[in-house]
């Protein structure tokens, strides 16, 4: 599978998403869109055959949310600095605010443990 395709299958869940955590007009909320693209990719680690692609893709999935995070978070960001965000203090607060479930906070850490391995002694609990 090409970018173009992997561009084609998530376009639309991706544009959802962004709606979602649309304040008004231009104004997304970047830490709610965070949280939606690490969830989106570990579902997709996890279970790459759900979510329409094969193992094999998970990269080229892993570079086009990259381009999206960029797009809608800055410039630098891609998904290892959304992991890192959150696990930071200010995002782990933030996970607070969403009221995110004890299980998705752990769903997260997890990944972000695995994403980013040597970084993570640093991470508050």
């Amino acid at each position: 599978m090409d970018i173009d395709t992997i561009r084609e299958a998530f376009g639309p869940a991706i544009s959802e998403i962004i709606d979602t955590c649309r304040i008004v007009d231009d104004f997304v909320d970047k830490d709610k869109f965070r949280v939606y693209m690490v969830t989106v990719w570990g579902n997709a680690v996890l279970e790459p055959e759900r979510t329409g692609i094969k193992d094999t893709d998970l990269e080229i999935l892993h570079d086009y949310l990259s381009e999206e995070i960029q797009r809608v978070v800055g410039p630098d960001e891609d998904l290892s600095s959304c992991y890192r965000y959150l696990m930071s203090q200010e995002g782990l607060d933030s996970m607070t605010r969403q009221q995110l479930s004890a299980r998705h906070k752990t769903f997260i850490r997890y990944f972000a443990q695995l994403i980013l391995q040597q970084e993570f002694d640093e991470i508050p609990t």
